[in-house]
Order: structure tokens, then sequence, then C-alpha cells
């Protein structure tokens, strides 16, 4: 998050190279990307990723498979 000068997040993201990427990459990954932001108010971000199943091929000890 931050507090800078925002923008119309419903628009495309021209100028915006790093969002556009950070969308792709997780939706290649099951996941999405939401972007919280109006002109003048800063943006937020939101990433969200689908965890695997405990038990469901996760290495033990490495905290992945653990649902939230």
């Amino acid at each position: 998050a931050d507090d800078g000068v925002g923008f119309d997040p419903t628009g495309p993201f021209a100028g915006h190279l790093g969002l556009t990427s950070m969308r792709e990459r997780l939706a290649d990954l099951g996941g999405r990307l939401e972007v919280i932001s109006a002109p003048g108010s800063g943006t937020r971000l939101l990433a969200r990723l689908p965890l695997p199943v405990a038990g469901a091929g996760a290495a033990p000890g490495t905290g992945a498979g653990v649902a939230p």
C-alpha cells in the first residue's frame, strides 16, 4: 500500500508494466491480483494465491501446504 496519487484501476494499466506482470504471474499460479486505488487516494494491492492442502506434496517443515 502507498499514499501516492493513485489512479483508476478499472482502466488499462498503461505505464504500469509491473502491475500487468504481477497480474499475469498470479494468474499463472491460479491466483489473482486486486488493485484498490482512486485518483488522489493512494493504492493498495492484494495478491491472493491458493495454498496446497496439507499432505498434498508439500515438503515437511517448509510450512507449505498449511491452509489458513
